[in-house]
């Protein structure tokens, strides 16, 4: 049951803003209970109080974006529900998922209410791989963003030359001619679909990740055949884009 519910709620930042809850996106797979991975002994705990307009969030979703050097990466582990504001929450590591948890990073919160997705207007330092820390947020229907920045957002499948699928740790950038704008890697999860979600940063995170320009790929420091544009549409649905080594 895990395992399916998983599947139908990760990563649900790629997700439509104008769907509802039932357009949340699968995207990259989250395993709750999976601890036998590289990495799985660094997860980060939040937990605390969250609220709407002044008023304790009730939400069937809430995940995390991990902000380090510009960069932002989705990193929830599971996407657990919020009841009358309270929280708790796994945050993957560097260790477990390219860009995630590593000092210096913050923690941005994201949440999906009234068919919208919503950005705490506070982040919180990474406390630290294994350790359990207290974040209190709040969140505004009349600031949606809160303090996230624009960005662009892809997800998909990884091939090789042969059009076989990439194993789980393969490193995932996107690239602005020399400028990295977006990085993060395939999750581990045994019996799953392999997804990757990829969010690039623009220009205020940046400077060289300009909207409008071209992005290319690379997969595992390798070109991938694909191209795409760093349109800073955002979460609204997220671009699906496979990527095949070129």
């Amino acid at each position: 049951m895990l395992l399916s519910v998983s599947l139908v709620l990760a990563t649900a930042a790629c997700g439509d803003e104008r769907g509802g809850a039932s357009r949340v996106a699968t995207t990259t797979p989250v395993v709750a209970g999976l601890t036998a991975v590289p990495g799985a002994d660094e997860r980060a705990t939040l937990r605390g109080a969250l609220t709407l307009d002044g008023v304790p969030l009730e939400a069937d979703f809430l995940g995390v974006r991990v902000i380090r050097d510009g960069l932002a990466v989705a990193c929830q582990y599971t996407i657990p529900p919020v009841e009358g504001g309270d929280y708790e929450i796994k945050v993957a590591s560097n260790a477990e998922v390219r860009g995630c948890g590593a000092p210096g990073a913050e923690l941005l919160l994201w949440t999906f209410v009234n068919d919208a997705f919503v950005y705490s207007t506070q982040t919180a330092p990474w406390p630290g791989g294994g350790a359990t820390a207290t974040f209190d947020a709040s969140f505004s229907t009349g600031d949606r963003e809160g303090a996230s920045q624009p960005v662009t957002e892809f997800k998909g499948h990884l091939f090789d030359r042969e059009g076989r699928e990439l194993p789980s740790g393969t490193v995932i950038e996107a690239y602005v001619g020399e400028v990295r704008c977006g990085v993060t890697s395939l999750r581990y999860g045994a019996g799953v679909e392999r997804f990757y979600t990829l969010i690039v940063a623009g220009p205020e995170s940046i400077s060289g990740c300009t909207e409008g320009a071209g992005l290319t790929f690379r997969l595992n420091g390798e070109p991938a055949a694909e191209t795409a544009v760093n349109d800073l549409a955002g979460g609204s649905e997220g671009h699906e884009l496979d990527l095949t080594v070129q």
